[in-house]
């Protein structure tokens, strides 16, 4: 407790408004989800995935974030898939690659 009484006032609470660029961002996420589209994290989220190799494909999270890249994401990924850099994870071969595009492929014919 403070002897000062100004300071001994309650003062009404307001909830604090999102804000900055983590606000922004999921503004965007949501945004670009209704365009059909995935989020930009849920691509960096695969992309993370994918550096151990096409075994982590397997996981219920990653083939949901596989299911919701557009054809453009989906093109995307590819590319990066093949261009990793050494100190981060080693490149895919055309198979596993087409191995993606093929689950992918599976994935929108069922919707």
């Amino acid at each position: 407790m403070s002897d000062n009484p100004i300071l001994e006032r309650e003062r009404p609470r307001r909830e604090p408004e999102p804000q900055g660029k983590y606000h922004a961002m999921s503004l965007i996420n949501e945004r670009t989800s209704d365009l059909g589209r995935a989020a930009h994290s849920a691509v960096d989220a695969l992309m993370y995935s994918l550096r151990r190799g096409i075994e982590a494909i397997t996981e219920p999270d990653n083939q949901r974030r596989l299911a919701e890249l557009s054809e453009d994401q989906l093109l995307a990924v590819c590319q990066r898939l093949q261009n990793f850099k050494p100190n981060i994870a080693s490149t895919w071969p055309p198979e596993e690659v087409e191995a993606i595009v093929s689950i992918w492929s599976t994935a929108h014919v069922s919707r």
